[in-house]
């Protein structure tokens, strides 16, 4: 096991502070304690978060030391750490923004070796849009704006749960805001568990209706040798969401409370279950289905109509959990 030095910059609209303050086993620093290498690898951060460093270069840094295995592993600890601090100074001065920027570095204590944290989660990016001619073509977004249903509108509302998650940092606020679009698009009263229906579309089909799913498409997807195993385990997890979900809604708990391995598979499989129940609802309004009670009536059948749907299964769901799985453990 290793022992690191962890510190972040904190975002550009903070604080800016005359000397360091001590809480716990956390640091609050001013900028200017900075050495020259240390700056040195500050700007290399920001500069692969694409970020202009001369707006944070005043910010307060937060730091702490952590012994862990890997550097990533550090980082994940200390991130918990650090947001307790925030939590707590944010009430002193309500008008700043306590939270961390992307910035920041690490320094090995064993070998002395510093290095920067790089950005490495996806970002986005500008996408060039092929001319289709000086007519506009009706496309899929007509469609839906033309439709005036409840599943139209749940889809509407889902979406908007779901570009947030896509802009959010947070890893908890991320599974959250997908959770609400499943949500949003397929929950119909306060016992209605959308834990089934995600499985559903992630390629495990549960409940009665499985049993109207083709028995070709199911041994199909039964080849895969980690197929019962996530049949299984995503019963559980799903469920462990749900609780998840309730406990950070109802009874305030943060991402400190869970650990970042749980945090970091939540995240994938929501991810996943998201996008695959907005395409499934998408499919349903083409097929002029216009209320979440007839979707899940039909829902065999929709999902039947996923041409890619093995290859989706186990190409990317199945491959992507059992990755994580591999590097946690």
């Amino acid at each position: 096991m290793s022992a690191f030095l962890v510190v972040k910059v904190l975002e550009s609209q903070s604080i800016c502070l005359p000397s360091t303050l001590i809480y716990s086993d956390v640091e609050l620093r001013s900028s200017s304690a900075d050495t020259p290498d240390e700056i040195e690898l500050l700007k290399l951060s920001a500069k692969s978060a694409n970020l202009d460093f001369s707006q944070y270069h005043h910010c307060a840094r937060i730091a702490t030391l952590v012994n862990e295995d890997s550097l990533e592993q550090a980082v994940s600890v200390a991130d918990d750490r650090f947001a307790e601090i925030l939590d707590l100074k944010s009430i002193e001065v309500p008008i700043s923004n306590f939270s961390l920027s992307t910035i920041g570095f690490v320094k090995d204590l064993l070998s002395g070796q510093l290095q920067e944290i790089k950005h490495k989660q996806h970002k986005p990016s500008m996408s060039f849009m092929v001319h289709q001619g000086d007519v506009q073509p009706t496309d899929i977004t007509h469609y839906i704006l033309s439709q005036n249903s409840e599943l139209s509108n749940r889809y509407l509302r889902s979406l908007h749960w779901f570009r947030n998650s896509k802009h959010e940092n947070n890893q908890q606020l991320k599974i959250l805001f997908n959770w609400f679009a499943v949500e949003a698009l397929l929950k119909e009263s306060e016992t209605d568990n959308i834990g089934g229906s995600i499985r559903w579309f992630l390629g495990f089909p549960n409940g009665k209706q499985s049993q109207n799913v083709s028995k070709t498409i199911i041994s199909k997807l039964e080849s895969n040798p980690r197929y019962g195993y996530w049949k299984k385990e995503l019963a559980e997890i799903t469920d462990k969401i749900r609780i998840f979900r309730n406990d950070s809604v109802h009874h305030g708990f943060r991402s400190v409370d869970f650990s970042s391995k749980e945090l970091e598979l939540y995240n994938q499989i929501m991810v996943f279950g998201t996008s695959r129940c907005q395409a499934a609802v998408q499919q349903a309004l083409i097929n002029e289905i216009s209320t979440a009670s007839e979707f899940k009536e039909y829902i065999a059948l929709i999902f039947e109509q996923n041409n890619n749907l093995i290859n989706d299964v186990h190409g990317n769901i199945t491959f992507s959990l059992d990755r994580i799985i591999r590097r946690q453990a």
